[in-house]
């Protein structure tokens, strides 16, 4: 099992990581997955040594492996399961694979600019949006009483 275990963190805990070729999704123990990290998503898995279905709660795991910095999900098994593993299946292993042959698509990702055109007209549609705001407020203002006038601008200067 060598071959197929690295060394990892998992929600920043140094774990072995087993890649299961076999398994779909990843599969951690409770005392990996903090309460908040729970999805309130389940899965129903079959294993080959059973025939009745488990009911397995889903949570977010953030794995830090040889391959790359992933958020994924999980599926949390019982502390009594626990073997000091994290096991990698293959939607999360296909993921890495993905993010290690396409690492121009996390540039562009990292490296959005904002040409002074686009700058500019950013400022312009701001400065019109303002003044028809104030126009708008100064029509409304056109009906009403003088102390009232008065008040609201004091809200608004405020």
């Amino acid at each position: 099992m060598a071959r197929y275990t690295s060394l990892g963190k998992v929600n920043g805990v140094e774990i072995k990581i087993l890649r299961d070729t076999g398994a779909t999704l990843d599969l951690i123990c409770n005392k990996y997955v903090k309460p908040n990290m729970y999805t309130n998503e389940k899965v129903w898995l079959r294993t080959p040594l059973e025939e009745s279905l488990i009911c397995l709660p889903f949570a977010e795991v953030e794995l830090d492996c040889e391959m790359e910095h992933v958020i994924t999900k999980a599926a949390i098994l019982r502390d009594s399961l626990d073997q000091g593993r994290y096991l990698l299946g293959n939607k999360t292993a296909a993921l890495l694979e993905d993010y290690k042959t396409k690492e121009d698509v996390q540039m562009h990702m990292i490296n959005a600019v904002q040409t002074r055109a686009q700058n500019k007209l950013l400022e312009v549609e701001n400065e019109v949006q303002g003044q028809s705001i104030e126009h708008f407020g100064e029509e409304l203002n056109d009906d009403l009483p003088e102390d009232e006038k008065k008040s609201i601008e004091e809200v608004w200067l405020q």
